[in-house]
């Protein structure tokens, strides 16, 4: 950072201007050129009656000095450069820091400057401690604020600059906190809930963690480990990165570049998928997965191998192990089960396709509704078969065919069921043809490794409009 870090605490937030050519500048007509494409962290307000811009020499945009930086340059007028909202709940002593600086000879305080505020949980603006009001020849500042509390917080720059041959410079934006004391988790607090350990060649593991407490638990306090061939620890690497606080009853998935994983699952919560710089490097046949406090004191263990995965599945590349029952010891018989192929082979971030939902009796399939129109006029457009077992560790073959008894589609084949979930048929056949209008018949077998089958039938009418 330019002129040396003042800031002791934890960075949680940065804009440094790295890609350059984003903002506005002039056409050398009577319109103003912008692009924001690819931004998210900030934005820039201006009033286009009130800003004269010429040509690309005059600009409120980045550029590429200096590694990066958001320059303003013959503009006359003024810009609003905002932050987004940055999260800081559950954080102490937040601080502010920005460099304010200016080039050239121009020292006209009206129609040069740089002036710095923030905002706490939508409040009113509140000039910086230290250097708010740059103008004229102030040369370069580093503008700071600290101790701030509150649980958002946005950054506010009024940047202005008449003068063809000088620069305001808005650079190296950084927030930093100290997280709020926690007492270490304990036991049964936090488990462990799913584990990909065999992910395809372009991917990466990842482990999901589950908060079973009634109390926020900061992620960067926990520890993940290994064990080696005596049985000692190994691998012990912490969770620490971005400043993330797991609510209670809620999930978190770990790993070392979401980049590789993002891609092959479904992510619901990609806040709820965190990065770290690193986690053990788990087998893909059979290993331990050690949860463990800031005490090093473990909070679960997990054994695993390739066997706990389906027979039913011919290869269990890309395919995660998860937990059934919270309550349940997590090494106890059955209590992990592959992923189900509806939900993706993975729910990192979200509630297990496995979860034990304490159901008693046989496996139900709902078949609705009773007579469907695949016309895209949003009403009964698609056939729905809804599943919910009472265990994990079923497979589903779903059949349909024609009111004749001939094939038409497989709508599920050797499917690995969660506990619950469903499967849909849009009225086409294998090679994605419209069916002809009439009445087809619908066969659901579910079955598992214990022997028990089950068989499900029902009708269903293909129709046009529905009224």
């Amino acid at each position: 950072m330019c002129c040396g870090n003042s800031l002791a605490a934890q960075e949680i937030w940065r804009e440094n201007f790295s890609e350059p050519g984003k903002g506005i500048w002039g056409s050398g007509e009577k319109y103003i050129v912008s692009d924001f494409s690819g931004i998210t962290t900030w934005n820039l307000e201006f009033d286009e009656n009130e800003l004269t811009l010429i040509d690309a020499e005059d600009y409120a945009k980045t550029v590429s000095t200096s590694g990066g930086r958001f320059e303003v340059r013959d503009i006359h007028g003024e810009v609003v450069w905002r932050s987004e909202w940055i999260d800081i709940s559950g954080l102490e002593k937040v601080d502010i820091e920005l460099t304010a600086s200016e080039t050239g000879s121009g020292a006209n305080t009206e129609t040069k400057y740089l002036k710095t505020f923030y905002r706490l949980d939508e409040g009113e603006e509140i000039p910086f401690a230290e250097y708010s009001a740059n103008a004229g020849n102030w040369g370069s500042v580093q503008a700071v604020s600290k101790g701030l509390k509150g649980n958002s917080l946005q950054i506010v720059c009024y940047l202005s600059n008449h003068y063809a041959n000088d620069k305001v410079i808005l650079d190296e934006v950084v927030v930093a906190a100290e997280e709020k004391y926690y007492p270490p988790a304990e036991p049964g607090e936090i488990i462990l809930n799913e584990i990909l350990f065999n992910p395809f060649p372009d991917g990466e593991d990842y482990v999901e963690i589950y908060n079973n407490s009634n109390r926020v638990i900061p992620l960067g306090k926990l520890f993940l480990a290994s064990r080696d061939k005596e049985f000692q620890l190994e691998q012990i690497y912490d969770l620490s990165g971005k400043i993330y606080l797991i609510p209670p009853k809620s999930y978190v998935a770990i790993t070392k570049d979401t980049s590789a994983v993002f891609p092959f699952f479904q992510i619901e919560c990609s806040e709820c998928f965190q990065q770290v710089a690193r986690i053990p490097s788990f087998n893909n046949d059979d290993d331990y997965v050690v949860l463990l406090n800031e005490n090093l004191e473990i909070l679960d263990e997990l054994y695993y191998n390739e066997s706990m995965h389906t027979p039913f599945l011919a290869d269990v590349e890309g395919v995660s192990l998860e937990r059934v029952s919270f309550s349940e010891p997590t090494n106890a018989p059955g209590n992990w089960h592959s992923a189900s192929s509806d939900a993706g082979y993975g729910t990192p971030g979200y509630e297990n396709s496995q979860t034990g939902r304490e159901l008693t009796g046989k496996p139900k399939v709902i078949f609705e509704p009773e007579a469907f129109s695949p016309n895209l006029d949003g009403y009964n457009d698609e056939f729905v078969v809804r599943y919910e077992m009472t265990k994990p560790g079923y497979v589903a073959n779903i059949t349909i065919f024609d009111a004749a008894g001939r094939f038409v589609q497989h709508l599920a084949k050797n499917e690995i069921l969660g506990t619950t979930g469903k499967f849909v048929w849009n009225g086409e056949d294998e090679t994605g043809s419209r069916l002809p209008l009439g009445v087809y018949v619908v066969i659901v077998e579910i079955f598992n490794t214990e022997g028990e089958v089950h068989r499900f039938k029902d009708g269903v009418v293909l129709t046009d409009i529905l009224k």
